[in-house]
Parts: C-alpha cells; sequence; structure tokens
C-alpha cells in the first residue's frame, strides 16, 4: 500500500512538473522563433495580396479565392503590430528586414498600424462585390497603409 501511494505521488508530482515546463516553454517564444513566425505571416499576407491583384488584373475572378486571401488579409492586419515585440529589432542581433523605426519609434508604428484594418476591411467588402477595377484600386489604398 505504500509503495502504490509513493508511486502515485512521484507519477503525479512528474507529470505537474511536465505540464508546467512545458507551458513555460510555450509562454515565452525566442527573438529566433518571432522573426521567424513574422516572416512567415508577412510571406503568406504578401502571398494573398499577389493572389487578389493577379485575379483582379486577369479580369477572371475567382470570388473564392479573393474572398480567402482578402480574408487573411483582413485577419493578418489586425495581428501585424504584435508581431514586433521589443527584443526582436536590431538589438536581437539577428538578419530581419524591419525598419529599425518600428522599435525607436513605437507610438508612430502603431498609429500606422491601426491605419492598417480599417482598409483591409474594405478590401473585403470590394472583393466581394467583384469590380475588378475597385478591387485594384482598394487594394492600392490597402497597401499604403
Amino acid at each position: 500500500m505504500r509503495f502504490k501511494f509513493a508511486t502515485i505521488a512521484i507519477v503525479t508530482i512528474g507529470a505537474a512538473l511536465m505540464i508546467s515546463g512545458a507551458h513555460l516553454a510555450a509562454a515565452d517564444p525566442t527573438p529566433v522563433e518571432v522573426i521567424k513566425g513574422r516572416q512567415e505571416h508577412l510571406k503568406d499576407m504578401g502571398a494573398s495580396v499577389k493572389a487578389i491583384g493577379e485575379q483582379a488584373k486577369s479580369g477572371k475572378l475567382d470570388r473564392t479565392v479573393m474572398t480567402d486571401a482578402a480574408k487573411k488579409v483582413a485577419a493578418y492586419s489586425r495581428q501585424l503590430p504584435k508581431w514586433f515585440p521589443k527584443g526582436t529589432g536590431p538589438e536581437a542581433g539577428l538578419k530581419t528586414a524591419a525598419k529599425p523605426e518600428i522599435w525607436a519609434q513605437p507610438a508612430d508604428f502603431q498609429a500606422a498600424g491601426e491605419k492598417f484594418p480599417p482598409e483591409a476591411d474594405k478590401l473585403l467588402e470590394v472583393v466581394a462585390a467583384g469590380d475588378a477595377p475597385s478591387v485594384l484600386q482598394q487594394l492600392q489604398a490597402t497597401g499604403k497603409t
């Protein structure tokens, strides 16, 4: 009986340590992980913008392709400012194409980031309407933000 209790206690404590250790590891990504994730998201968003532009330029609009891409851009537009946390800029010592001004002037970056979601939402609306010239015009307006 005593052996059984000790075994259960050891297994329980071990499981608790494993769970808490996994939680701690997942809670704080390294600057390398943050930068890699940011780059992957930006490439994905770029591919979505490209898909919308190609569809609009072709004149043969595939609403499903365009809508899916516009939804992705709209979702990413809300996440983008969070992709540049402190410690993932030039001070990280890692190669990144992100401009140092993002971290040097965080208020300006935040203000610019707040302009992106409304324009991305307009892009989604224009894509739903299916007018190629309007899509191109709004795609350009979204890109400027």
